[in-house]
């Protein structure tokens, strides 16, 4: 089993530091967080991206994703949203080969769950794998939005694009979250799952607290137990959202935690 943790733990840090600090806690590779205001962008130059490298390649981990907020252009009744998209998404590609990052992870985001926009994201995928597929990279699907929502639709997408650089992000607690059973869901995708990512919450009175792994409300044993029987031997992700909830603990605390944490249920389960 190998641990990768996304860099929206480190919001504090440069780059630089966020994938030194990763390396000293212990995870096997990094999912680089990628926008404007993110940890890189694909707009770095090349010497920014050499040096990126050199420093996973001493430190003996790797760059595992290019976790990007690509995805929901690419559903657009506007030609031009989608276009930008896939152009965008092309550069980010091409910022994973000179990363040597596994994959760029996309999301469709918040559009209607209707037919019509289902259509035109898949075929946006399709698009979107022949360039990845031609770069040796694959695109992985988060499930985390309102058309690769579940696994009858995270089926449907993988089928009908018929591309094998297209997999699944698994996030089984998103799913909980929205009233899914993660493991039934699982069940329905798991030849295509390329890694699963980890968290936890407590909802209470229509409000949401994340907190370290165990703590909150989150199945997580029942999700382990299940890609142990299933001998899942992708990464397993941790996504610590520091970036988006400050009332996590700091992440040189929090994560040595959710990585034991992990370590330990792996073992045991």
């Amino acid at each position: 089993m190998k641990f990768s943790v996304s860099t929206l733990a480190f919001p504090s840090l440069k780059a630089e530091e966020a994938v030194s600090a990763s390396a000293k806690i212990g995870f096997d590779g990094v999912d680089i967080r990628t926008k404007e205001d993110g940890h890189t962008y694909v707009d770095a130059a090349k010497d920014h991206r050499r040096k990126l490298l050199d420093l996973v390649r001493s430190l003996g981990i790797d760059f595992y994703g290019i976790y990007s907020y690509l995805g929901a252009g690419m559903a657009s009744t506007e030609d031009s949203l989608t276009k930008s998209d896939l152009r965008k998404l092309k550069a980010h590609i091409d910022l994973a080969v000179d990363l040597e990052a596994n994959h760029v992870r996309i999301f469709d985001g918040e559009n209607e769950r209707a037919e019509n926009n289902m259509e035109r994201f898949i075929e946006s995928c399709k698009a979107a794998c022949l360039e990845a597929i031609d770069k040796g990279v694959d695109i992985g699907i988060e499930t985390h939005g309102n058309l690769a929502w579940d696994g009858e639709s995270c089926r449907r997408i993988i089928e009908e694009t018929g591309s094998e650089s297209l997999k699944i992000i698994f996030d089984p607690v998103n799913m909980y979250y929205h009233g899914l059973n993660p493991v039934v869901e699982a069940e329905k995708i798991e030849q295509d799952i390329l890694s699963v990512q980890f968290k936890d919450f407590i909802k209470y009175n229509h409000e949401t607290r994340y907190v370290l792994l165990g703590d909150g409300q989150a199945p997580i044993s029942q999700i382990i137990n299940f890609l142990r029987k299933e001998k899942f031997d992708g990464y397993i992700v941790v996504e610590y959202e520091k970036w988006w909830h400050p009332e996590l603990p700091d992440p040189l605390v929090g994560l040595p935690h959710e990585l034991n944490y992990l370590n330990r249920s792996f073992e045991q389960a």
